[in-house]
């Protein structure tokens, strides 16, 4: 395991000048899982050591190929190792998630619970895992330590000081009566988007959009591991429109890099990007995206970026469809059931109508302002 200093940053209040604030973050990802859950936890992890705090990033060791993410930023990593079978959950489900985690809660608990013990007193505990509830909270605390709990699905109970929610969807206010304790506090909605500081800082360069597409992006995270990618390539090729640009952005992690790269060689004006750190700046530049849903729901709301969106996993269709019902974006529907001729047609249809692109952009801009990490730091440090 490596150690760094923490990354460069400001330090806004004065009694947090002095103090060394350990905070420990419980989060996966695979090309199954995606990034979104640790590039989140990468962002408040971030925003917490500007004010001082040391961040150390518990992750399951089929990640360790991952790690570097953290450890470039400045935080610690600890892996915790993963049997060589899988044991059996007497009387546990795990639910529809379980298969993300290659132990059941109890060991993961128990494994937690000694790094915890190594690292040494920790003010907080923040956990984003579907497969990890109450029990495994309960299991973990330990005096003086408090925990926020990441979720966006509200189907399993937290015991927790800070719940944290940042999708858009109905009912947002209530879905976790019930399922918290009372005290808890509940941070719900897109104003708490984890987004990095580079997408306020786009937004300030953004001009009015025009409703006109001549760029797009293309992006569907960091493994796209259906190829969705090239599903919307070959919709763009089949519009025959030579004044498009197309930017497309796959992650390292992405299974398909040679067959996307071979696509994109085949058209005109378009430019593969692989594991591009100016995300942001492709937003503000591009027209229109087509990508999924996720953490890149805000990251494009932020920057007024009008989105022809696929669902890639069962849980991303809630809010898509809420942003869908905002006028934010146009959901085309799940992977399984979207085809190229169908991304066509709504391409040629946006393409026609400016007003509608103009107006999803504004929708999209008063959702997400890019400042929603720094309300959540100030939440816990509150």
């Amino acid at each position: 395991m490596a150690k760094h200093a923490r990354p460069g940053g400001r330090t806004e209040d004065r009694w947090l000048k002095s103090m060394n604030r350990q905070v420990v973050f419980r989060v996966d990802a695979s090309v199954e899982m995606g990034l979104g859950h640790l590039t989140r936890c990468l962002t408040l992890a971030d925003a917490l050591a500007a004010n001082g705090a040391q961040s150390c990033f518990l992750m399951r060791s089929h990640a360790s190929a991952l790690a570097y993410l953290a450890e470039s930023r400045g935080h610690a990593v600890r892996l915790l190792s993963d049997p060589p079978e899988r044991p059996a959950r007497p009387g546990d489900g795990g639910g529809p998630y379980a298969h993300w985690l290659p132990t059941n809660w109890q060991q993961d608990a128990d494994q937690t619970r000694s790094a915890l013990d190594e690292i040494g007193v920790s003010e907080w505990l923040i956990v984003d895992h579907y497969v990890l509830d109450t029990r495994w909270e309960q299991a973990c605390r330990r005096d003086g330590m408090r925990i926020l709990a990441i979720d966006d699905l509200a189907d399993r109970d937290h015991d927790c000081e800070i719940l944290l929610d940042q999708n858009l969807v109905r009912r947002m206010e209530t879905r976790y009566r019930g399922r918290v304790p009372a005290a808890c506090m509940q941070l719900l909605g897109p104003r708490y988007a984890l987004l990095r500081p580079d997408f306020a800082t786009q937004r300030g360069l953004l001009g009015r959009r025009s409703g006109e597409i001549n760029r797009i992006l293309v992006c569907f995270g960091g493994s796209d591991p259906t190829n969705e990618t090239a599903k919307a390539l070959e919709a763009i090729a089949s519009l025959a429109v030579s004044r498009l640009a197309v930017d497309v952005v796959i992650g390292a992690s992405n299974p398909h890099a040679a067959s996307v790269d071979a696509l994109c060689r085949r058209m005109a004006n378009v430019t593969l990007r692989r594991g591009a750190n100016n995300i942001a700046e492709l937003m503000r530049r591009a027209d229109l995206s087509i990508g999924a849903g996720g953490v890149m729901s805000w990251e494009r709301c932020c920057l007024g970026l009008p989105t022809v969106a696929i669902g890639i996993a069962e849980n991303q269709a809630d809010v898509l469809t809420a942003l869908a019902a905002a006028g934010a974006i146009v959901h085309v529907g799940a992977a399984a059931s979207v085809t190229e001729e169908g991304i066509a047609q709504v391409l040629h249809s946006l393409s026609c109508n400016p007003g509608q692109v103009r107006s999803m952009s504004e929708t999209a801009l008063a959702l997400v302002d890019g400042d929603g990490a720094e309300r959540v730091r100030h939440a816990i440090f509150s």
